[in-house]
Order: C-alpha cells, then sequence, then structure tokens
C-alpha cells in the first residue's frame, strides 16, 4: 500500500542572522528600512528595536520570498510564501513555521486547504491531486489519518486511514454507484457487503469471505506536489 510523503522540507522557513548584513535605506532600528544580508537576500519593512517586526518582504538567498507579518525578524502571523519552484503558500505563521490555517497550490495545480502544525498538514483538511482526484478528512502529521473520503477516476471510498494507508471499515461507490462495503485486513479489502447498482429499484445481496483488490491507490506526492510511487 503506498503511502503519503508528508511535505516538512519544503515547509520550514529559517531567518538569516541579521548580525552580519547591512543596513543600505531608512531605519532599520525602528522604523522602515532595508536591510541585506551577505549571503545573499534582503528585507524591506518595518523595524522595532533592531528585529524585523511588523509587515514587511523578504527575499532569501535560495530564491523564496515571503511577504506578511513578522515578529523577532521571522514571520509571525497571516503572511504569503512563494517558493523558488512556483509553490504558493497563504496563511499563518508561528515562529517562521507554518502553522495554522492555510493553503499552498503547486506548479502543477495540486492544492492543499486547511490547517497545518509544526510545518505539515494536521487536522480537517482537503487535498485536490493535479488530476482532479480529492481527499477529505483528517491529517496527521502530514499522512491521512482518521476518517475520510477519497474520490478518484469516478470511484469513491469513505472510511478510515492510518498513517496513510487504509484501515479499519470502508464503503467503496464506483461509478454506477454499485457499492462494497468492508474492512482492511492484512493490506487487502474485505468485502462483507456488496450493493448492486441501483435499476428500477435497488437490490443488495451479502457476500461474506469476498476479498477485492478494486480499492482507489492512495498516491503520494512529493515536495513539488506531483504524484509519485510510494515508499
Amino acid at each position: 500500500m503506498n503511502k503519503v510523503i508528508p511535505l516538512f522540507c519544503l515547509m520550514l522557513l529559517f531567518s538569516p542572522s541579521l548580525a552580519f548584513g547591512e543596513c543600505v535605506e531608512g531605519d532599520c532600528v525602528n522604523g522602515y528600512g532595508k536591510y541585506i544580508f551577505p549571503e545573499g537576500g534582503q528585507y524591506a519593512g518595518q523595524f522595532a528595536n533592531g528585529e524585523f517586526a511588523g509587515q514587511g518582504n523578504q527575499d532569501y538567498a535560495d530564491g523564496n520570498t515571503y511577504e506578511g507579518m513578522f515578529e523577532n525578524s521571522s514571520p509571525q502571523g497571516n503572511g504569503t510564501m512563494t517558493y523558488a519552484d512556483g509553490s504558493v503558500f497563504k496563511g499563518q505563521f508561528d515562529h517562521g513555521v507554518i502553522s495554522g490555517q492555510g493553503a499552498i497550490v503547486f506548479p502543477n495545480g495540486a492544492k492543499y486547504e486547511g490547517p497545518f502544525k509544526d510545518g505539515v498538514f494536521h487536522g480537517t483538511g482537503t487535498y485536490t491531486y493535479a488530476d482532479g482526484s480529492n481527499y477529505k478528512g483528517e491529517f496527521k502529521k502530514g499522512l491521512f489519518d482518521g476518517e475520510g473520503t477519497l474520490f478518484s477516476d469516478g470511484q469513491l471510498y469513505v472510511g478510515e486511514f492510518k498513517e496513510g494507508e487504509y484501515s479499519g471499515k470502508g464503503t467503496i461507490t464506483y461509478y454506477d454507484k454499485s457499492q462494497e462495503i468492508g474492512e482492511w485486513k492484512d493490506g487487502k479489502f474485505k468485502v462483507l457487503q456488496k450493493i448492486k447498482a441501483p435499476k428500477k429499484s435497488a437490490t443488495s445481496e451479502d457476500e461474506q469471505g469476498f476479498e477485492s483488490d478494486a480499492f482507489l491507490p492512495i498516491e503520494p506526492w512529493d515536495a513539488e506536489g506531483n504524484n509519485e510511487p510510494g515508499q
């Protein structure tokens, strides 16, 4: 079973030291100024007691840019981070780390909207793949974990996930509205009940002991939001 890869490496921000930079314009102590760093990058915005504080813009040496609120020279509160690869995050920061509500859009069109914690998806959110497939439900530490729904290729899975894998009870609804209800054991979906596609009147039949391989694969994403084979 494929696993979802957390985006930890993408989400963390680190502010360069102010000790060796240079104020090249304005008041870089208490006011508005422009500050450049020897390793590359610059900050333009408000200062308080020699620290970035208030509204500002920072260009990082690696090509990332941030616009929003600062506190103690780190992104704090609401802001927008545009990564060098074209990914764009809009939302909340805490001491330079993405935490709180936010949304990120990747270069290929994949996107996530919901809560973050310590730089990864955490809480109840929605991830939409570039092809339009989407997962809505609970995340823990960047992985599908808890109750959720996964829609892909005309099929809908509603059920439980754990650490990025299908787990526990669930229901698969196919494009013709037929259903399989069952539970996951040893990586396979054991069907406890099959419901036929509705015609003039819906009918159902119980089938015990049937194992199905017709499940929706959980496609992981990499740091650019692209799907790639599982680990």
